[in-house]
């Protein structure tokens, strides 16, 4: 079958959202070798993975992980693709602790880096949260104090398979769209940066197929997968039941100054960790604390904490003036401590 399939994508033909899934599903039951992978992958980047490919490989993913259930509808997860090669911080963890500190709860599902020199779960890792907690305990993390951190390894064991390959190939595939849409929490509300807009409008499409409520995927200029207040950012917004919506996002919006993205830059994940506690303790307004507010109020509009981005945005400040995204962090860092 595998050799069909692959024939099928290297002549430039879609697969089925069946093909999909059987497909991605033989790959998690560890019935493709190392070669077939990596060709199966190379292919789909060569041909395009079409929304209903990523919806079929989301599904197969989906099916083969492990589950933590929330207490709250309105959990959301904060997360990007990845591959953008932006060299920033690491804007969207930082950004996960502002919005559990605005009172929404934010399963953060994230893994080690792949094409970045920190991920969220280095980053993490070096500021003191311990990031391999069972799913018991992440479960309870989520439902105590609102905020949680998934390692994706331990809630997708099957992607064993396809991990080494991943790393081995180096550039994006298929699977950087898959595991922000694949959350363990089963979140239906999420803010999703993708590194670049067609990525955005692909994955929005394939939420049809994936009884999802309310995603906004963002972009800035075509290549970042967040706000970055340097150029204007695309949100493509899918709610379900309805069309997707796509609109602009600016610093001018937020009356922001605009941004260098140099400023952006981090580094190793002990350099951004020190990013992230400066903008918690000293709470000042930088380049940086612009950044995360911007992105956590879009993540709490989307949540539905607000119908208006401008409350939201008002509601991200105050959760660092206020000291409550700093709680959030060391309530992780300590239930890591007592367990």
């Amino acid at each position: 079958m595998i050799k069909e399939i692959i024939e099928q994508i290297i002549q430039g033909e879609d697969l089925t959202f069946t093909q999909a899934y059987e497909t991605a599903d033989l790959l998690m039951h560890g019935e493709l070798n190392n070669s077939q992978i990596a060709s199966l992958l190379t292919a789909l980047k060569d041909k395009g993975e079409s929304s209903i490919e990523i919806a079929g490989f989301a599904k197969a993913m989906r099916d083969n992980s492990i589950k933590i259930k929330s207490d709250n509808p309105n959990v959301i997860d904060v997360c990007g693709t990845g591959g953008d090669n932006s060299g920033t911080f690491n804007i969207s963890t930082a950004a996960a602790f502002v919005v559990a500190g605005a009172g929404i709860p934010v399963a953060k599902h994230g893994n080690r880096s792949i094409t970045s020199k920190s991920g969220s779960s280095d980053v993490l890792t070096e500021l003191g949260v311990k990031i391999d907690l069972s799913p018991e305990q992440s479960e309870a993390a989520l439902n105590i104090f609102g905020i949680t951190f998934l390692f994706a390894p331990l809630y997708h064991p099957a992607m064993k398979y396809a991990a080494p390959i991943r790393r081995e190939l180096g550039f994006k595939t298929i699977f950087n769209m898959l595991g922000p849409i694949t959350n363990p929490a089963d979140t239906k509300k999420q803010m999703i940066g993708t590194f670049n807009n067609t990525a955005a409008e692909k994955m929005a499409e394939a939420c049809e197929l994936l009884n999802m409520e309310k995603i906004s995927f963002v972009c800035t200029d075509n290549k970042y997968d967040e706000i970055l207040l340097s150029d204007p950012a695309l949100v493509v917004e899918f709610t379900n039941g309805k069309p997707l919506k796509k609109y602009e996002l600016n610093n001018d919006i937020f009356k922001y100054p605009k941004i260098n993205i140099e400023d952006l830059f981090g580094g190793t994940p002990k350099e951004n960790a020190k990013i992230i506690m400066d903008l918690f303790t000293i709470k000042e307004k930088s380049s940086h604390f612009n950044v995360v507010c911007a992105n956590a109020a879009l993540a709490l509009y989307t949540a539905g904490l607000f119908d208006n981005l401008q409350s939201c945005q008002a509601a991200a400040e105050e959760s660092i003036i206020s000291g409550t995204a700093l709680r959030k962090l060391n309530e992780m860092k300590t239930f890591g401590d007592n367990k």
